[in-house]
């Protein structure tokens, strides 16, 4: 077990040089991505008022086993490399945004699939595949 320590802003620490804090993060992360994933949807869950009541237990159980996206059926980048596109990372989504990080509404899917979903409604999806597809076939 490490022994971390905490810095001049706060921050939890276990390397006094931030090139192998990084290092070290990024193989946790590559790794087992699941905590990182976890701890982000507490701090969203707050800043949006919505409620959060899942655990890593709930995020293993809805991991896709092949480790692909659902979506797109591409493998996941499990790098996180900062600075790097992200688009393939895998990303947890409420699959009803009101209803929070609870049990039954989230799903793990790639980065760029969340980002195009967002807040957006079925309906809203469909007009714009519906839109996007017109546009293509002129």
């Amino acid at each position: 077990m490490l022994v971390g320590w905490t810095d001049k802003v706060g921050k939890k620490r276990f390397n006094k040089c931030k090139n192998c804090e990084r290092d070290r993060a990024e193989k946790n992360y590559k790794n087992n991505p699941i905590p990182q994933m976890l701890s982000n949807s507490k701090i969203r869950a707050k800043e949006k008022r919505v409620p959060h009541t899942i655990t890593t237990s709930d995020l293993k159980k809805i991991w896709p086993k092949d480790n692909r996206c659902p979506v797109l059926k591409s493998p996941f980048d499990m790098g996180l490399k900062f600075g790097r596109n992200k688009s393939l990372a895998p990303s947890l989504d409420k699959i009803i945004p009101k209803k929070g990080y609870v049990p039954g509404n989230i799903v793990i899917v790639s980065d760029i699939v969340n980002r195009v979903k967002s807040d957006a409604t079925l309906d809203d999806m469909k007009k714009i595949l519906d839109y996007y597809t017109k546009l293509q076939n002129k």
